[in-house]
């Protein structure tokens, strides 16, 4: 029964209808009430997980088969990849493939791929990628990933991170975040220590690079406190103002 549901419920979603996933799982939640199972599926098809997410400076849009190619440039952008994911997977070769494996991406839940990933746009215009990785619901937490590209406008790295913790920490029921960074990188590491995450730990000459030399990884964490947002009253009121301006 759950694998036939779930084969269904990820048909309906691949196909675009979100609306009738849910009406599904709704109603087969109607008449077993106490599953905890059909609980957690029913949350994980709430329209929140799709939507847009706003910031004053940025939006957040899931990736999906549109962005094929601006992960085609991004990818090929060695300074980019360099920030962002310097171990990402390589993409399929073909376009065709591609697009239908961001489709697919963009319909999955939380817990068949341990994953979210979003683009950032300004005024439209993308500007960088957002990635929740190795994401785990039973201990509720996940490693953040971000990008921006370098003419990107001051803070909407910051701007988009906030949007995205604030997601995490309020719709998805995230308790912590972890982030590493490389030691060449020590801009990002900064603004990722202004934005609360402290120092865990650093893992000496972790990373080897094509020419041979190594780096060290330094790792941080976050933990998604209740009251972390009330901690930067002045950005939650530009973002409230912000989602408000949207609608």
């Amino acid at each position: 029964m759950a694998e036939e549901l779930s084969a269904l419920l990820r048909t309906l979603r691949r196909q675009g209808k979100l609306s009738e996933a849910r009406l599904l799982v709704q109603q087969t939640l109607v008449n077993r009430p106490d599953d905890e199972w059909l609980k957690q599926l029913a949350w994980q098809h709430a329209p929140f997980w799709w939507q847009p997410l706003h910031s004053p400076r940025c939006t957040l849009v899931r990736r999906n088969g549109m962005h094929t190619a601006l992960l085609r440039r991004l990818w090929a952008d060695h300074f980019f990849m360099e920030r962002f994911h310097r171990l990402a997977a390589r993409l399929p070769t073909d376009d065709a493939a591609l697009q239908a494996l961001l489709e697919r991406e963009h319909w999955t839940l939380p817990e068949e791929t341990r994953a979210m990933h979003w683009v950032i746009e300004v005024h439209g215009v993308p500007t960088g990628l957002v990635s929740v990785v190795d994401w785990s619901l039973m201990h509720r937490r996940a490693e953040f990933l971000i990008g921006v590209l370098p003419d990107s406008s001051p803070g909407v790295a910051a701007d988009a991170t906030y949007a995205v913790i604030a997601f995490l920490a309020s719709k998805a029921r995230l308790e912590k975040l972890t982030a590493s960074f490389y030691t060449n990188n020590p801009q990002a590491l900064a603004l990722a220590e202004k934005l609360g995450f402290e120092r865990e730990g650093v893992l000496r000459e972790h990373i080897r690079a094509l020419d041979g030399t190594r780096s060290d990884l330094v790792l941080t964490g976050l933990l998604l406190q209740p009251d972390f947002l009330m901690q930067h009253k002045r950005w939650e009121r530009r973002l409230a103002k912000a989602t408000a301006s949207s609608k």
